[in-house]
């Protein structure tokens, strides 16, 4: 298993390492790889191709090299040690991904916000926005700027209720389980309600921290949450959505829009462990 990074040649010079330095710290908590994937389009493959063509190919794939080369050194001096880097022809890119995903047998897909993002935020660029409706693995996002601890210390796992946090939660329990953190369930309340749901915890030992955050909108509700340096908050897909595949909820969406830690986004079906199809 892997830890996948998507690495945008295209992003060269924006100075945001944020996934790289989410990638180190899943690929240190999983003890496994780390591979740098980038996708770039399919190139001119005839040989009447114009001398323009062949200089953007040439200088495409410098700018590629230079990128995955500040991705190795990035992911070194974190502390992974092995560190793989691929260059897949596709189009669009994130159909590209989700085909490094089965071939590199990635446990999780590592996105990095887009430049439109507030500091300290997540928002979906292009690819991420097709892939929070379709990767077969776990998505973790990072807030742009983002620079905290590397490994994860805590899995934060949004809770509703079984019917519809039930599978995040075994996903969160499997993960935590894997990296040797805690979990906590926090129920986000972005208005007043009576009584907030229930969360089982059917395993002998200690049950989670439990936490009920209440607060004027999304925002309001995600500032009651105490968070710290090591946090990592596991969302789970929409009931409607595919099956094995992940699909952000509007609550979800809502969550992520406003989370000031990285996010875990999981498949619908996620049991902890990775399926490719």
């Amino acid at each position: 298993m892997t830890v996948l990074l998507g690495w945008g040649a295209a992003e060269h010079g924006t100075g945001d390492d944020a996934a790289l330095q989410l990638a180190a710290g899943l690929a240190l908590a999983e003890d496994s790889p780390a591979v740098v994937v980038t996708v770039v389009p399919p190139g001119p493959i005839s040989a009447t191709a114009s001398r323009i063509d062949r200089e953007y190919l040439q200088w495409r794939a410098a700018l590629t090299a230079t990128r995955q080369a500040e991705a190795v050194t990035g992911l070194r001096r974190a502390g992974v040690d092995d560190v793989r880097t691929a260059v897949v022809p596709g189009a669009p890119v994130p159909a590209g991904l989700i085909e490094a995903v089965g071939d590199y047998r990635a446990r999780v897909l590592v996105l990095g916000a887009a430049a439109t993002a507030p500091p300290g935020r997540f928002a979906a660029g292009p690819v991420a926005e097709r892939l929070l409706h379709s990767s077969p693995v776990p998505l973790a996002l990072a807030p742009r700027g983002w620079a905290g601890q590397t490994p994860p210390t805590r899995l934060t796992c949004a809770w509703a209720g079984p019917a519809r946090s039930g599978e995040a939660l075994v996903s969160a329990r499997a993960t935590a389980g894997r990296w040797g953190v805690p979990v906590r369930l926090v129920t986000f309340v972005p208005e007043p309600v009576t009584v907030p749901p229930a969360a089982p915890w059917p395993d002998p030992g200690p049950a989670p921290e439990t936490v009920l955050a209440e607060g004027p909108g999304w925002e309001g509700a995600m500032a009651a949450v105490a968070w710290e340096s090591g946090d990592v908050l596991v969302l789970g897909s929409s009931r409607l959505g595919p099956a094995g595949r992940v699909s952000l909820g509007s609550a979800a969406a809502e969550i992520l829009r406003v989370a000031p830690v990285p996010v875990l986004v999981v498949p619908r079906g996620a049991d902890g462990t990775p399926s490719h199809s």
